[in-house]
């Protein structure tokens, strides 16, 4: 399992690399993102039930690529705004979590919307100035947040974070995972900007890396609540020893749209 959980995941990174690498085409990170998208909302339907519905479904499919491939005027506002619905939406369920009985097919086209608008934030994170750094630090943030949540965790972890929704998840390995982050990126910006490379505000530096880890650490736990309402481990077996694409980018989906509005907003490369 270890072996297959580390072979896919080095698939996971090279394909993340090449779409890095090439993300200034903008055709190729659109279709990137359309197939991110066709496939989460092939997870979550299937594991909804929705599905079933045929017609939702191909509507739905069809209306994610047109969105994928379209140029929204101003972006950056309406994602912010679904990203706040979003967030409202998954605390209710969070806290409501023993009452929610199943998720509805009116509910799963509503969270199919969130993941459509998250994983089209990409393209308008690239679209910025110093996007590919913006883009690949939303990235990086991710892994290293999760990497260091599970080791902080599994070595000094006492208190459960959520039982009901991720039992394995503690407050300890929550906190050494923003904890971690900020630490690593902050010495990573300090290096890029010895050696030339970027030139950051450190004070909104740490502001964003403190909150986008939380939000990677809350996108993990809102994608696991729904795989509890319904009952199943993972979304899927695309990728072996991780699951589905809902699985592994649970994180993103939700640092994307956050880094989108924060970057917008506040920023924190030097001009």
């Amino acid at each position: 399992m270890l072996k297959t959980r580390i072979i896919t995941g080095a698939g996971i990174c090279a394909a993340i690399c090449i779409t890095v690498a090439f993300s200034h085409v903008t055709w190729f990170l659109k279709t990137v993102v359309a197939y991110l998208c066709l496939q989460s909302i092939f997870e979550l339907y299937r594991a909804t039930g929705a599905k079933e519905k045929r017609a939702l479904y191909r509507i739905t499919c069809l209306a994610a690529v047109a969105v994928c491939y379209l140029d929204i005027p101003h972006y950056e506002t309406v994602v912010s705004l679904i990203f706040v619905m979003a967030v409202a939406v998954f605390i209710y369920m969070l806290v409501n979590i023993k009452r929610i009985q199943s998720i509805q097919p009116a509910m799963s086209v509503v969270i199919a919307c969130f993941i459509v608008c998250f994983y089209k934030a990409m393209v308008t994170i690239r679209g910025e100035e110093h996007g590919f750094y913006i883009l690949t630090s939303a990235i990086l943030l991710c892994s290293v947040t999760d990497i260091a949540s599970y080791f902080v965790g599994r070595g000094i972890g006492k208190h459960k974070m959520a039982p009901v929704v991720s039992p394995n998840k503690t407050v300890e390995g929550g906190i050494g995972g923003v904890v971690c982050s900020t630490a690593f990126f902050l010495l990573l910006a300090f290096v890029l900007d010895k050696i030339g490379l970027i030139s950051v505000y450190y004070g909104k530096l740490t502001v964003y890396v403190v909150l986008a880890s939380l939000v990677a650490e809350f996108g993990d736990l809102a994608l696991s609540c729904i795989k509890r309402i319904v009952g199943i481990k993972d979304y899927g077996a695309l990728l072996p020893g991780h699951g589905g694409i809902l699985d592994r980018f649970d994180s993103l989906l939700f640092v994307l749209p956050f880094t989108c509005l924060f970057c917008s907003s506040v920023g924190f490369f030097r001009i």
